[in-house]
């Protein structure tokens, strides 16, 4: 237990997500969404079909994955999925790579599962990457999200509006980070 009050397990699974992780990793994203943006996107789109279009997103990137992108998830002692993140490699230019997607089951937050993924990614990245740099775009609405990512070193160096259409334009901020070994 940390100092917060927080339980952190200690034998969580980081590997590489397969096909066959698919459904679960659409699941934990719907009810990731469903949670934490319940005050950001669309009500009827997060009441919506939602599932089937998160399904159809993770089979595609599970079944035909770009040479830059990966996707790992973490699972418990007892095998369960509990947490995923999908990067890509090199993604820009000036910003490094891209942590495209970090969500933790609601249940599952504040047990250190999301800082082990964030930082087992952020060592892939130094260990592949040809830049340095790694960043992420998070909601400005996301205070939960947006604190975790700056307790772990990254910096606001960007404003946005969000393309999800279900999100009518909302702010949307660049986090990053200069060097991803130095998070690892």
């Amino acid at each position: 237990m940390n100092a917060s009050g927080e339980h952190y397990l200690s034998d969580i699974i980081i590997r590489t997500a397969t096909e066959k992780d698919a459904a679960v990793i659409a699941a934990i994203h719907v009810a990731s969404w469903r949670d934490a943006y319940a005050h950001i996107l669309a009500p009827e789109f997060l009441s919506g079909g939602i599932e089937t279009d998160r399904l159809a997103v993770w089979s595609q990137r599970l079944r035909d994955p770009s040479l830059t992108q990966f996707v790992n998830v973490a699972c418990d002692p007892g095998g369960l999925v509990q947490a995923f993140v999908c990067g890509y490699c090199d993604f820009d230019p000036v910003w490094g790579s891209l942590i495209d997607n970090l969500h933790v089951r609601p249940q599952a937050r504040g047990q250190g599962i999301g800082e082990r993924l964030f930082r087992a990614a952020a060592g892939q990245f130094s260990a592949t990457a040809t830049g340095a740099g790694l960043h992420l775009w998070v909601f400005e609405a996301n205070a939960a999200g947006l604190r975790f990512y700056e307790r772990l070193g990254g910096s606001v160096v960007e404003k946005d509006r969000s393309g999800i259409p279900a999100a009518g334009g909302k702010t949307v901020l660049r986090v990053h980070w200069p060097a991803a070994a130095r998070i690892g």
